[in-house]
């Protein structure tokens, strides 16, 4: 179903639409040329409407939180990292020389369900740095689907991707990125409590020096471990 199709209650503008995904109306555009997003038109400007976009969103591998029952949320255990590493896994020499094609990359690489569009995941991850940097400084960052969007899975996945070359991510330091935390998460409260969840570790000291030096997976799981014995 196209938007001039859908009941006026249900059709969007290309800000509204925008809105509704937290997604800026360039990529909003974008993913209506690429991806087949179904749109119309009135007059110069693209409309869409919200049940379409709902459809489309679920072939995609993604929904939003909202439509999901609260209790489904609230009700799965809250993962630890080193689960959700576990579950995405840790990646080395990644390529890439820029934002985008990095992302590209780290997507292709991330252990995933098999029905999960790849491509699809790279441009929502990339739609997430059109908004804003997820450098965190220090030569990393987080890159992560924005909600209300989520991931259609039933863990949360985080893959620890070092990348073979740094790039520059915008980050808050300035300085490039070289290794990256990929959250990928089946609701906002498993998404939060994840991004928390790596923020904390990367002030660890001893997990810092593991990242810096490229240290083996075990130690780097060891460390992850440690950390959550001591973090409440």
């Amino acid at each position: 179903m196209t938007a001039p199709d859908a009941e006026p209650s249900d059709r969007l503008s290309l800000q509204a639409a925008a809105h509704l995904l937290q997604v800026s109306d360039r990529t909003l555009r974008r993913w209506a040329q690429t991806f087949s997003m179904p749109h119309g038109l009135e007059g110069d400007e693209l409309v869409f409407s919200r049940r379409a976009i709902l459809e489309w969103a679920d072939g995609h591998s993604m929904r939003l939180a909202a439509e999901m029952p609260t209790q489904e949320d609230e009700n799965r255990p809250l993962p630890t990292l080193l689960e959700a590493i576990q579950r995405g896994g840790i990646h080395r020499d990644v390529g890439g020389t820029s934002v985008d094609t990095a992302l590209e990359q780290a997507a292709n690489a991330m252990q995933l369900p098999a029905e999960i569009d790849r491509d699809f995941f790279h441009q929502v991850l990339l739609a997430r740095e059109d908004l804003d940097s997820t450098g965190m400084g220090e030569g990393i960052a987080i890159p992560h689907v924005r909600a209300p969007l989520v991931l259609h899975v039933d863990e949360a996945y985080v893959a620890l991707v070092f990348l073979e070359n740094p790039v520059d991510w915008h980050a808050v330091d300035g300085k490039p990125v070289d290794t990256l935390f990929v959250l990928a998460s089946p609701g906002i409260r498993s998404h939060l409590h994840l991004l928390r969840r790596i923020a904390i570790a990367c002030h660890d000291p001893a997990l810092r020096e593991l990242l810096l030096e490229r240290g083996p997976n075990e130690a780097i799981e060891a460390r992850l471990t440690a950390i959550a014995s001591i973090t409440p």
